[in-house]
């Protein structure tokens, strides 16, 4: 490896934040690998990448740690390592201390991430450092679950303790509402009776349930801000956006984005990670809430979001200030960046434009003339056109065989 870049690790190949890390740093010349379980990954298919086979760590964590220490001796030097599952940034965060021989990350502390990644430990880093945020019940017990339907004022939805969990394909199932939804990431409930029984449904299938209110307010409400900070909690890098669709609609996430500038929303998103000392890369979502016009906290991620490469596009290069940092280069902080510019991943936002038309919170034209402007197409590349290629005919395939299934 002598006189050339140390190379980079994403692990998974994610579509989203797979590619465009590995498009960043490709263009620089430093090599990338791409590890994952799933052979049929669409980025496997990227000029921009090397795809390689790995264990899947939900399944088998021993052999997918034994597997990163072998890669990294083949490798003969200790590449960047960049988690983009949480899973896989638990399963790294929690065996630090065997990755850190063969690699080069910077996370926070374990924990500050098992506080971040789960909504109960949120909830109450939320509360320690005075940030606004939904009220929330952990309900234990039916007795609790009781209680807590009397006070909620309605609707509320119900979220998993831990968003992997609702990856199991029984909870999929369950809640998926067409052919045409994305999977959901919370159920919403409108009075107690439905509250109590959806809340049954799904803690026979998984019992690390919580139950919040909603914030009201349309979904152009939803904004993330995106940071990187350095080992001293300090940022190198600062970028956030708008959420104007989302898909579901209401509590999904996000279809089409525009890159947003304003110092309260990151003097807001700040707090939380200067309070809690965090390190390295993560993204904070807020809802504005129309009551009181101020932000409350909904969720943290502790990894790359999925539209972080817009930052790139704005001229916030995460993945090339990560990769810096982490081998302790030099590299300038990027704090400002361009307004308005516009993230699409069309196949999710044209199934999220039907659903707001039929809901009458969108017209088509409208839709249309939301498109105009400069704007990066998710996972679709000129210069990396395979990826797009693929997944659009992996678009069909499953399109087909859900509407065969029903």
């Amino acid at each position: 490896m002598t006189n050339q870049p140390v190379p980079a690790i994403v692990t998974p190949l994610d579509e989203h934040m797979g590619l465009d890390i590995a498009r960043s740093l490709h263009k620089r010349g430093i090599p990338v690998y791409g590890l994952d379980h799933d052979r049929q990954v669409i980025g496997k298919y990227s000029n921009a990448c090397k795809f390689v086979h790995a264990p899947d760590p939900q399944k088998d964590e021993k052999a997918y740690l034994e597997f990163l220490v072998q890669f990294a001796q083949q490798l003969g030097c200790k590449p960047v390592l960049f988690p983009l599952s949480d899973e896989h940034v638990l399963t790294i965060s929690r065996n630090r201390e065997l990755l850190r021989s063969h690699y080069e990350f910077v996370m926070p502390s374990v924990k500050t991430i098992e506080a971040l990644c789960t909504k109960g430990g949120l909830i109450s880093v939320a509360h320690e450092l005075g940030i606004p945020a939904p009220t929330t019940f952990f309900p234990r017990s039916s007795k609790e679950l009781d209680e807590a339907a009397r006070e909620l004022q309605y609707p509320v939805i119900l979220k998993p303790v831990e968003s992997p969990q609702w990856h199991d394909p029984r909870i999929a199932r369950e809640l998926r509402r067409g052919i045409m939804e994305g999977r959901a990431k919370v159920v919403q409930c409108q009075n107690a009776s439905e509250l109590k029984e959806t809340y049954s449904r799904l803690a026979s299938i998984n019992p690390q349930l919580i139950i919040q209110e909603v914030i009201p307010g349309e979904d152009s409400r939803l904004f993330y801000v995106s940071f990187y900070m350095n080992r001293q909690s300090l940022p190198l890098a600062i970028f956030a956006g708008q959420k104007n669709r989302v898909i579901p609609i209401g509590f999904g996430s996000a279809s089409f984005v525009h890159s947003f500038y304003e110092p309260e929303l990151i003097k807001a998103g700040l707090r939380v990670f200067e309070g809690t000392h965090y390190q390295g890369q993560g993204g904070i979502e807020f809802k504005k809430d129309p009551r009181d016009e101020t932000y409350k906290l909904i969720e943290v991620n502790t990894r790359f979001g999925m539209w972080d490469g817009l930052g790139a596009r704005c001229g916030v290069d995460f993945a090339y200030i990560a990769y810096c940092d982490a081998l302790r280069l030099p590299i300038e902080a990027s704090l400002k960046f361009r307004h308005g510019v516009i993230w699409l991943d069309w196949q999710r936002d044209l199934r999220a434009a039907l659903a707001y038309c039929r809901k009458g919170k969108l017209t088509w034209r409208d839709w249309l003339t939301s498109l105009r402007g400069e704007k990066m197409w998710a996972i679709y590349s000129l210069t990396d056109p395979l990826p797009g290629f693929f997944f659009t005919t992996s678009l069909a395939r499953i399109f087909f065989a859900r509407l065969f299934a029903r």
